[in-house]
């Protein structure tokens, strides 16, 4: 059955990925967000959809009364910029060129995406290494040129599309949790 073969694909993904890395990309945004500092999370399709669950679930779920709130956005969720840039300076620029009203050294940019290869997630990747912002991504298996980009890259063992944004959004909801749970503590 289908189902059984995904959830095979899915489950032999995430159990490939290396627990060391989730705890440094949680702690990588922690960190971004106990500096005060903006967290900038990028994808285009599904992934696009993904990074604007995280600006709700980082940017409203890990609160807690009192706690040090989390500097969070995806250039993606604002229609009328994105489609401008897209049509008047290329499809390439549609982050980059946003980021340039606001990204700053030390924030973190933070990418998700299958492929690791679309011309938008590059060249926002080589703009935030001009500021001195700090890069990341979480990628499919297809040697993405981001990695090469990222100060810190976790590489999903699994070429489906699918599968890889599925642990998109599971790292998202694993880490967010987590840091709701320290906010509580704390």
């Amino acid at each position: 059955m289908f189902f059984n073969d995904y959830s095979d694909l899915l489950k032999t993904a995430m159990d490939c990925l290396p627990r060391e890395d989730i705890q440094k990309l949680m702690d990588l945004i922690n960190e971004t967000r106990m500096n005060g500092r903006h967290l900038v999370i990028l994808g285009n399709g599904g992934s696009a959809a993904a990074a604007s669950h995280w600006v709700c679930d980082f940017g409203k779920g890990i609160n807690t009364p009192g706690s040090k709130r989390l500097k969070i956005m995806a250039p993606v969720d604002n229609g009328a910029i994105f489609s401008a840039l897209g049509n008047d300076f290329g499809y390439e620029t549609t982050f980059s060129e946003q980021m340039k009203n606001y990204l700053e050294a030390g924030d973190l940019v933070l990418t998700m995406s299958v492929s690791g290869n679309s011309a938008n997630l590059v060249e926002a990747h080589k703009y935030a290494q001009e500021v001195g912002a700090k890069t990341a991504c979480i990628v499919g298996d297809y040697n993405g040129k981001i990695i090469g980009l990222s100060d810190f890259a976790m590489v999903v063992d699994s070429k489906n599309y699918g599968v890889v944004e599925d642990i998109h959004l599971i790292l998202g909801h694993a880490i967010s949790q987590a840091l709701r749970r320290m906010n509580e503590s704390a």
